[in-house]
């Protein structure tokens, strides 16, 4: 992160500028905003910000004579424009005074991010490619998890994030598909891709959507880091996050109750546990383990059977009784005479020097894992859907458009979206089709519609499932003022060329949710 990084935000619409300190003040930076584009303009002449954010449309001054003035006193001050709608003479106007980029309204938080994040990062010796990675600390020890992938908040307002590999898959992988720096990631949607036979064979979720600022090198010298140390010098991405809290709410802690009383084995395992991610509370006796379990609701709890000696069989079977739920591990040595006894209880795992040989992330993998919902295996002749109109809370008219049979009325990815917006009590309609959209049905949507929200299949190079969010027509263009009242999000395809949108349940679950914050959005 920039020394003092500091930010203008001026817009008219009070709500815009809320937002932006909402998004920035969580990245590290320090935000002032101004609804009046006047006194906006003397607080950009009077203090010395690393970037503005400019709307143009503005009552009294518009962005463009915001700009002439701003260049008489501050020439070099980088500007990004924020515009509902872009158009020629306002996008010379804009070079001619020296903007260094435009976005289109309404924006995600992750586009503005990485507008700011493209602009501070060129030129600078403090750009993410170069920074010292050694000067990052955490805000707290704190790890948090989505499924197999965790994130750690740091004191510079950027977060790292990383996945805990079981040592089984990891030590089969050549190479590990990283993501680049500038990208946008999405929480529940692929981040990176581990590498066997030059395939990628297992994708790694976000478990927080963001701009990647900086990325591993290590990774790409010993991908064996991935599973030996997951949580410290094996993270994959530095991240700027963009939905911090409301991501968090849906992560997890991993809670680990070990029981030993012998006071300096505990204090190393326990070490060794935290630094696998682990919140971890030590028990010293029986007495101790209904209290921590109460707490600890959902806590996998660790024996360690060497210390406990004839004692462990029955301080086990206390925790069968006491919670038959728990997930329960042995930590056992070699030889162990009381193995017969461990056995005979309800026990998730008996582990020989489970620290040993790296076995522990497997375990705890195991001790941790959410099943699936149970799939219903029938396959129904589903119709496909055209489109989704829906109002959302904005009192927008929001309308989805699907070409070529890539929605499914009842399964996939269109059945999620569909119970989605319904969860959420949204005025729903749907529309059946599966012909191509042309240029006339989406200038004939947006004029009905407050926003429309094209959905397509586009190889953009990255791993399968993740998406990008374009509003500034590289995909689909649209002429005249209807630009601004479009977005395409465009979905990378898997390697089997289905016409549907098809992944793994985790995948098109989180994909849902992303078009669906989309949509309630707008």
């Amino acid at each position: 992160m920039l020394a003092d990084p500091t930010l203008l935000v001026v817009d008219d619409e009070e709500v815009i500028c809320e937002g932006c300190r909402r998004i920035f003040s969580r990245q590290g930076f320090q935000v002032e905003k101004s609804s009046d584009p006047r006194q906006g303009l003397d607080l950009a002449v009077q203090r010395d910000f690393k970037a503005i954010l400019l709307d143009i449309k503005m009552p009294s001054m518009d962005g463009i004579q915001f700009l002439e003035q701003l260049r008489v006193k501050k020439p070099g001050v980088p500007v990004i424009l924020m515009t509902g709608y872009p158009s020629i003479p306002n996008a010379a106007s804009a070079v001619r005074l020296g903007a260094s980029d435009y976005i289109t309204k309404p924006f995600t938080p992750e586009e503005i991010t990485q507008a700011v994040q493209r602009l501070l990062g060129e030129g600078d010796a403090a750009s993410p490619e170069h920074k010292d990675e050694e000067t990052w600390t955490p805000e707290t020890g704190e790890f948090r998890f989505f499924n197999e992938a965790w994130f750690q908040a740091g004191r510079d307002g950027t977060v790292r994030v990383g996945a805990m590999v079981p040592r089984s898959d990891g030590m089969k992988v050549e190479d590990i598909r990283l993501p680049r720096v500038g990208e946008a990631v999405y929480q529940g949607l692929p981040m990176a891709g581990l590498i066997v036979d030059g395939a990628v064979v297992r994708t790694i979720p976000a478990p927080i959507s963001g701009v990647v600022v900086a990325v591993n090198p290590l990774l790409k010298e010993t991908a064996s880091v991935l599973w030996r140390d997951p949580c410290w010098n094996g993270w994959i991405a530095a991240i700027a996050p963009t939905r911090l809290e409301a991501d968090a709410e849906r992560c997890t802690q991993r809670h680990v109750i070990l029981a030993n009383p012998d006071k300096a084995a505990a204090g190393e395992q326990c070490q060794r546990l935290r630094g696998l991610g682990c919140e971890v509370r030590i028990v010293t006796n029986a007495d101790e383990l209904l209290p921590a379990l109460r707490v600890l609701e959902g806590a996998v709890v660790f024996v360690d059977a060497a210390s406990f000696a004839a004692a462990g069989p029955e301080v086990v079977r206390k925790i069968n009784s006491l919670a038959p739920s728990t997930k329960v591990v042995v930590l056992a040595s070699p030889a162990s005479e009381f193995e017969t006894q461990y056995r005979q209880n309800k026990i998730l795992y008996y582990a020989v020097e489970a620290f040993a040989d790296h076995e522990i992330g497997e375990i705890l993998d195991a001790g941790f894992r959410h099943k699936p919902a149970a799939v219903d295996g029938r396959k129904f002749a589903s119709e496909f859907l055209a489109s989704i109109s829906i109002t959302n809370r904005n009192g927008k008219k929001v309308h989805l458009m699907a070409p070529g049979g890539l929605l499914r009325k009842d399964e996939g990815l269109g059945v999620k979206i569909r119970r989605g917006l319904l969860d959420r009590l949204f005025p729903m309609e749907s529309s059946l089709g599966h012909g191509p959209i042309t240029q006339l049905k989406i200038v004939e949507a947006a004029r009905k519609f407050d926003h429309v929200v094209i959905l397509v299949v586009k190889d953009t190079g990255r791993l399968p499932g993740s998406l990008l969010f374009d509003t500034k027509g590289e995909y689909i263009s649209v002429p005249g003022d209807k630009a601004g009242k479009v977005t395409t999000i465009a979905v990378q395809p898997d390697a089997s060329g289905a016409a549907a949108i098809e992944f793994d349940d985790r995948t098109t679950a989180a994909l849902a949710e992303h078009i669906i914050q989309k949509m309630a959005e707008c």
